[in-house]
This record gives C-alpha cells, structure tokens and sequence, in this order.
C-alpha cells in the first residue's frame, strides 16, 4: 500500500514527541510504502532523521517560503482570478458567521472550489493579487458588527489574511499518487489532505496527538495579536477543522481525551477509532538505581505548553522542604522559544533555584534523563499521550504529572501509576514530588505498577497492529471497530478541560469565548 504521510513541524526535521510516532509507523510497517510529506516554517530546516528503505521521498514544504506555482496563463484568467474572490467571500462568509446556515458544508464546498482554482491558475499567486482581507472586512461588518463587535481595521484584516492565506496557497501542492493521506495533525496538514481526497478521491485518515484547535487557542491567546485578528484566524480554523473530522473516513484520536474534542467538531462516533501510543518494553527496560541526591527530572523541548514555570515555581517549594533537590532539565531549545528559555532561567534566579536547575540540552531518547531522576515530572498544560510519561512508566520510574489531554488516561483511577495534580497548581505539583522525593517504598512501589500497566496496555506492537489494521480498512473502505484498549482508557480518569475552559467547551461560537477565557 501507498501512503502519504503529512506531518506540521515535526518528522523529519525534529526529534521526540510526534516525531517519534512518526519513525515508529515508517520503520515498523515496512510491508507499506510512504511518501513523507512535511511542513516546516521558513525552509531552512533541514531533516534530523534517517528515513527507512519504504519511504519512497521526503517533501519539506515551507508554509513561509515561495509560492508553489507562478500564475499559469489562460485565457481566462481574469474570471479566475474573481472566482477565487467570490469563494473567498463563501468561505469568510461561513467562518465568521451563523451556526444556523451549514457553516461547515459551506466551508467544505468553498474550500473544494479553490482547490479547482488552484488547478486552473494557481492559488498562491491569484491569493496574492488581491487575498482575503475585503472578504475578511465584509463578512466581519455583516456578522460581528452587528452584535456589537467595533468593525475590523484594514491593519487587522491584513494581519488575518496574510495568516490564513498562507495556508490557503498550500492547496497548490499536489501529492503523488496514494491509496491513503495520513495526516499526523489537523490545520494546515490536514488541508492537504482534503485537497488530495477531493482531486483524486483518496481516504484520509487524521491522527491528532495534542488538539490542533485547542493549542491554537492557548497559543493565539498570549499572542501579540489583536483581538479582531485572534478572532478571525481561530473562525477559519475551526471550520477547517470542522471539515476534516467530517470529512475524514476516519478520525485516530491517540486518548479520549482528543476524541471528545473530535466528536465536538463533527466526527461520527462510529468512524472514531482510539489508538494509544505504544514503545517497546525492550528498549525501555526498567531502571535499576537512582542518583545520589534527590532529583526531580524532565524531558521535552523548552516550549511554553510545557509550562517549565509551573515546572520551576513547584521546584522551589520543593528546595523549602527537600533542600539539597535538584531539578535536571532535558530537551532541545527551538529557536523561536530562545526568549522563552531566557524567561525560564531569569525565573530560577528570581526564585533563589538557579544553582540547583541543571540545563542538559538535548539527550539521545529520554532514557538518560529517566535515570537521572528520583522522579520524572510533566507540567504541560497540552498533550496528547505524552511518549515521555509512558517510556518513564515502561522504565519503571515514578511521575508527577499535570491532568492535561490524554495524560490521567495512561494512570490508573487510583494514581499507584503516576501522581495527577491541576494544571499550572505549582503548590500541588511541589506537594507530589516532595511525597515521592521522601518516600522510597512509595517510589518503588509506583515505579512497579507503572511499567506492569505500561506492559499491558501502551505497547509498540498493539499500536502498530492498529494502524495496519486502519490502512487496511481505509484502503477496502470499511470501519473499525473500537478495541477493549479504547474501552479501558474511556474508564480511566481522563484529562479534561480545565476548569476555565469547561464553560467556553459548550459555547456556541467556541473561538469567540476560548480567546477572552485565560486557559
């Protein structure tokens, strides 16, 4: 089988997390050949990762680089080049307004005619002709103004459309022939997708690991953005999103957690099919020391979804208490986070830590930095089925973790497994580690009940033997039926909407509330 493998900022040209997910679909399903298809941000990236002998081609595609294609001549450019403004108006039209009128197939059926511009003159170089910013201002003046919303600036219009245009020119972008599109993300990854399975009818398959609408809200809310461009750009992406989950023939959420989400936005329970993230026991091994002095460790990138704040506020409870702790941090920095990082280690001298927070930079896998701590902490407030915590549980290592996305599913209602506080609590997240620091029988004991859980149900064969049987049933047509995994991870205590966000959950427009809602 031919697949199309479509990833956003991560497989080839960073490690861990999605990245890893994706090496292990390419390297364990070797009987399937794969077309990588990657977006990344400015084109300088280059690929981190050693493809496998079934990947038939590795395509980086900057969503900030050059058009696509130049403005291909017709004799009918002119007409084209209007169409594209009138399905822009349909589009912007269906974003930012009524939930009364099928927004969502009206997205659809706008997207699906671009993408036939797309085919006929090239839509990067006719959006840039004249773009999205009047279909931005007339659809805000008919559907917000009027509801009390002050009306959109050019200034603002114009920050939108250059954001959401951007994406839009993606459509340019053909893939080769497939028999299935698996796209590793919702947004800007999944509109490749759809234009694929509109120009040649192919499934499209959609696996979200953290919540591509729910990230959007966090990230767009601490923007240096307006309100009128924060609001427009979420509109767009929640209808993209919309579209995808009705139009995928079938949604591979990683947890339930994302699967609620999923089902919020259109897909049918029945084409909703639970795959957990799995590792392999052999290359996690239980660990069999611990340091000397008493540390606390992390692994991941330096990134605000992380929250290393809560992660290093906590840690300086603990040194009140425990006061020879140490904090190691391990991951890589992105550039775009290099300010974030600086902030970090500002807050450890602030807080009279710096001397005990040790920043280890990147490791080879996240087994150094399991060994390196007494506990191994995740103070994200966004995840999916985090491969950190689960390679800790596989190695046997006790964990204090924050009840975000998918985490609460990998533990066990009674925390034996792994220790659950609030996101950003840093008093309650100093609380679990000292408790685990303090108690060696404790540590042993959860360390023992992680990896028998991790044994049973996040193993890297059960997980690959899912996705063969969904290309499979993508392939042939058919649907799949949920596993006793998915049923087990539907009891446990899952992750949910924190507690600000839970009201703005139910609220119709979402994108309208989520960006006023601190998250």
């Amino acid at each position: 089988m031919k697949i199309a493998l479509i990833t956003e900022g991560t497989y080839p040209v960073v490690t861990g997390g999605v990245s890893t997910w994706c090496d292990q679909l390419l390297t364990g399903l070797p009987e399937h050949d794969f077309d990588v298809v990657a977006l990344t941000g400015s084109g300088a990236e280059k690929p981190v990762w050693v493809v496998p002998p079934n990947v038939r081609s590795v395509r980086l595609i900057p969503v900030w680089g050059p058009s696509a294609s130049p403005l291909r001549p017709t004799p009918r450019r002119r007409y084209w080049i209007e169409s594209t403004q009138y399905e822009l108006e349909r589009l912007w039209d269906a974003a930012l307004g009524s939930e009364r009128q099928d927004p969502v197939g009206r997205t659809a059926n706008a997207l699906q005619h671009l993408v036939g511009i797309s085919d006929r003159i090239g839509l990067a170089r006719s959006l840039a002709t004249r773009g999205s910013v009047a279909a931005i201002i007339a659809a805000w003046t008919r559907h917000l103004v009027s509801v009390g919303e002050p009306p959109i600036s050019v200034a603002d219009a114009v920050m939108a459309a250059s954001i959401v245009d951007r994406a839009l020119a993606l459509l340019d972008h053909r893939l080769g022939k497939v028999n299935v599109v698996h796209a590793s993300s919702n947004g800007p990854s999944s509109l490749l997708a759809l234009a694929q399975s509109w120009r040649h009818g192919t499934p499209i398959l959609l696996t979200e690991h953290g919540v591509y609408l729910r990230e959007r809200y966090l990230a767009l809310y601490g923007a240096h953005l307006s309100w009128p461009v924060r609001r427009a750009v979420t509109a767009f992406l929640r209808r993209l999103c919309q579209v995808v989950n009705v139009r995928a023939h079938m949604v591979l959420p990683v947890n339930q957690f994302n699967a609620r989400w999923e089902r919020r936005l259109g897909a049918l329970p029945e084409r909703i099919y639970t795959i957990p993230n799995g590792v392999d026991p052999l290359t996690f091994l239980p660990v069999t020391s611990e340091p000397e002095l008493p540390t606390i460790s992390f692994v991941g990138r330096i990134d605000p979804l992380k929250d290393l704040e809560t992660l290093i506020s906590a840690f300086a409870l603990v040194r009140e208490r425990v006061p020879n702790a140490q904090l190691r941090i391990f991951g890589p920095t992105p550039k775009e986070n290099a300010a974030y990082k600086e902030l970090l280690v500002a807050l450890t001298r602030a807080l009279g830590v710096a001397e005990a927070v040790h920043w280890e930079g990147p490791s080879k896998g996240s087994r150094p930095a399991i060994e390196a701590g007494h506990v191994v902490a995740l103070s994200s407030i966004s995840e999916g089925l985090p491969f950190t915590l689960i390679e800790a549980m596989m190695c046997g290592r006790a964990t204090v973790n924050t009840d975000v996305g998918g985490v609460g599913e990998c533990l066990d209602e009674h925390e034996s497994t792994g220790m659950l506080v609030a996101a950003r609590d840093h008093a309650a997240f100093a609380d679990a580690c000292v408790s685990l620091l303090t108690d060696p029988r404790r540590r042993a004991a959860m360390g023992a009940a992680a990896r028998r859980r991790a044994l049973s149900e996040f193993t890297l064969e059960r997980c690959l033997t899912r996705y063969r049987e969904a290309y499979l049933a993508a392939r042939t047509g058919r649907l799949l039926k949920p596993k006793q995994g998915a049923a087990i991870l539907a009891s446990a205590p899952t992750g949910s909407f924190p507690t600000k966000m839970t009201a703005l959950h139910d609220a119709t427009p979402l994108d309208a509330v989520a960006l006023r809602v601190s998250a």
